[in-house]
């Protein structure tokens, strides 16, 4: 047992060594970000996964806060703006409904034998919020934010919703939001391919 043992500790060596031999992934906490939320909002329409959704948001999230306040940016705002503006005796029922789902998703020492109650709103609240920081950033958007904006009901800025077209696209949204996630998702895709051809992109 004492040879087997020794045997797998060199072999967990060998491995971990060749790891660190390979090409590291370099990435800033921005492009981070970024790449979580892509698969958030992928993950959001096409999966039936809600607490990997939930837990790749919250990721994002976090760093795009903390990116927002160093630059001086009010998005995203929930667990900032608006957090700071809840009356402080019912703060901390707030903070905890927004912030335990994280926190139960990524340990376990003090509360092994918790359930959790996930809603989903929150997560679709959280990720709706976690990309408005690049609205107002400017920063380069995840590849999929359209989508996750179209889905929010979020129209272009060109568009007044009182108008014929800002009428008629409301409608049209909330139509497909209607027929589910995943229709919504491939109605995005199919959009995404005929501006594609239409542009003459190979």
């Amino acid at each position: 047992f004492i040879q087997a043992e020794a045997a797998s500790r060199l072999g967990l060596i060998q491995v971990l060594e060749g790891a660190r031999q390979m090409t590291a992934v370099k990435v800033t906490k921005l492009e981070a970000a970024r790449h979580q939320l892509d698969a958030a909002i992928e993950l959001f329409f096409t999966a039936d996964n809600p607490m990997a959704v939930h837990t790749l948001t919250a990721a994002a999230y976090n760093v795009l806060k903390d990116l927002a306040k160093r630059e001086g940016l009010e998005y995203p705002f929930i667990k900032s703006g608006f957090l700071d503006s809840i009356p402080k005796q019912q703060r901390s029922s707030v903070w905890a409904f927004l912030h335990n789902p994280e926190n139960f998703l990524k340990h376990a020492d003090r509360d092994p034998d918790d359930v959790l109650e996930l809603n989903p709103q929150l997560t679709e609240l959280l990720l709706l919020d976690a990309c408005s920081y690049f609205k107002h950033s400017g920063a380069p958007a995840p590849r999929h934010f359209d989508a996750i904006k179209a889905w929010g009901g979020n129209l272009r800025a060109d568009i007044d919703p009182a108008s014929p077209l800002g009428l008629a696209t409301t409608q049209v949204i909330a139509a497909l939001k209607a027929a589910g996630k995943q229709h919504f998702w491939q109605w995005y895709n199919q959009l995404l391919e005929s501006k594609r051809l239409s542009s003459g992109a190979l």
